[in-house]
């Protein structure tokens, strides 16, 4: 067997024995995700208010950003903020029907007395193209209900009293963005705003865009920040602590099994840096 199927074969083993075998281990502590946990438990809304999660990614992404919109949204819900999900992103339409309705089932099976209805607790406005121009465009409409007109099922959104006269854009109070995809965020930051008013910005991002991330948050114009799937799992973690029936098993699974795939990885490198070492002293010994 060749070198790298052994290397396959190791990494196989590492990411399905947790998954399989359902292993879980605390996720490490995110300074980051309790900023925004502490954001989010502080927004107040009165009626009309709505927060806004835009969903920017794609099945190529969807292993760390489904996470992160689904443990967002978990947190708005639980608040009661009406939720409005969209995106700019085409691929991530069935993302903006799934992400909201899963979290709603997961909700009404912790808490059967309660519910959590389309129309009531989320509304979906689908794809928007356009990106600068678009959000441009709608931070300047007069009434966000009129100009985003319908909802993905093409009924208006006047039909929704949660939504039916949303106002200005000084009524969305959190704006939420997850993605994977490099510009999209920026767009939210340069945009998004107008004179005298500023929302709370929240962002999950991939792991390889941490660091462009940080700018925004070290700045003060990123209020909150979920870093890569790990970062959804200690959010999820931050959750249970204080709604102990909140399910977060299989995200702290997958982030097992990342973990574990990690660490194969460091000792893969660490390996092939140390056997020339052997190969050198092997060689000289056979003189």
């Amino acid at each position: 067997m060749g070198s790298r199927r052994i290397i396959y074969l190791i990494m196989l083993v590492a990411v399905a024995a947790p998954i399989l075998l359902g292993i879980s281990q605390r996720p490490s502590r995110l300074v980051s995700a309790e900023r925004m946990y502490d954001v989010l438990e502080k927004v107040e809304v009165k009626p009309g208010e709505v927060a806004m999660v835009w969903m920017d990614f794609g099945p190529n992404t969807i292993a760390e950003n489904e996470p992160q919109a689904m443990v967002m949204i978990e947190h708005l819900f639980r608040r009661r903020v009406p939720v409005v999900v969209l995106s700019q992103y085409q691929q991530a339409e069935r993302f903006l029907s799934r992400v909201p309705q899963t979290v709603a089932r997961q909700l009404e099976a912790e808490m059967p007395d309660q519910k959590w209805r389309y129309g009531e607790a989320w509304i979906n406005v689908g794809y928007k193209p356009g990106a600068a121009i678009f959000m441009q465009s709608l931070v300047n409409a007069a009434d966000l209900s009129k100009f985003l007109g319908r909802d993905v099922n093409g009924m208006p959104l006047s039909n929704y009293p949660n939504f039916a006269a949303i106002g200005g854009v000084e009524r969305v109070k959190v704006v939420g963005e997850v993605t994977g995809l490099v510009g999209v965020f920026d767009t939210i930051i340069q945009f998004f705003q107008k004179k005298g008013y500023r929302p709370v910005i929240i962002h999950g991002c991939t792991s390889i865009t941490i660091p462009e991330a940080y700018i925004f948050l070290d700045s003060g114009q990123l209020h909150g920040l979920l870093e890569g799937i790990a970062g959804a799992a200690w959010y999820s973690e931050v959750l249970k602590k204080f709604h102990p029936q909140s399910d977060n098993k299989r995200l702290l699974v997958t982030n097992t099994a990342l973990s574990a795939a990690h660490l194969v990885i460091i000792g893969l490198i660490i390996v092939g840096n140390i056997m020339p070492f052997f190969t050198r002293w092997r060689s000289r010994g056979d003189r």
